[in-house]
């Protein structure tokens, strides 16, 4: 009786853990590979237009109408300046470390407005911020009139998403997303 219960036990634990890891790595997996596949010629620090069929293998809530862009973040050499202008209608920016984790996100009501600039940088230390002394970079950050978020890897993914209502307007709207910009400051 007690082999059994032992066995059982052991049973249930191990299938546990594969369960957990499962849920835990898998998504992440998928999602990385995925990613590779879509971006695998894309520059660092450049925008593009993700391509509908695309887009619904990579983002399960995207549709094959919808738009959607992305801008591989790279902060190693100095900050990444993201901007678009003209964005009338529903979007969201949403900006995902290396390791598949939201940084940032921002979206058209909370930005009031169709225009937007989003500045990336490499975050400090805790050691460079508890011994160092504000410089110029710091003053510079401050007084930018944009959005502003740090990154503690030197990679990032920035995805521009905004849902068409009518597809006989994509054409001119994805006209406004490709005129987007990711670049070195």
């Amino acid at each position: 009786m007690t082999a059994r219960l032992y066995w059982l036990f052991t049973a249930a634990f191990l299938g546990i853990a594969v369960h957990i890891a499962t849920i835990l790595y898998l998504p992440n997996a998928s999602f990385g590979r995925n990613l590779a596949r879509v971006t695998n010629q894309a520059p660092n620090n450049s925008f593009f237009v993700m391509k509908p069929e695309q887009q619904v293998a990579l983002l399960a809530t995207a549709t094959a109408q919808d738009i959607v862009g992305l801008c591989l973040v790279d902060v190693a050499k100095g900050n990444v300046v993201i901007s678009a202008h003209g964005l009338n209608q529903l979007w969201s920016v949403a900006i995902y470390n290396a390791s598949g984790h939201q940084v940032y996100a921002i979206n058209d009501v909370e930005a009031g407005t169709g225009d937007f600039n989003i500045e990336l940088s490499k975050s400090k230390s805790l050691w460079q911020q508890v011994a160092g002394k504000p410089d110029a970079e710091d003053a510079k950050v401050i007084e930018n009139i944009g959005w502003h978020a740090e990154l503690s890897e030197n990679s990032a993914i920035a995805v521009l998403w905004m849902p068409v209502p009518d597809a006989n307007q994509r054409p001119a709207l994805e006209s406004v997303v490709r005129a987007t910009s990711c670049k070195a400051k």
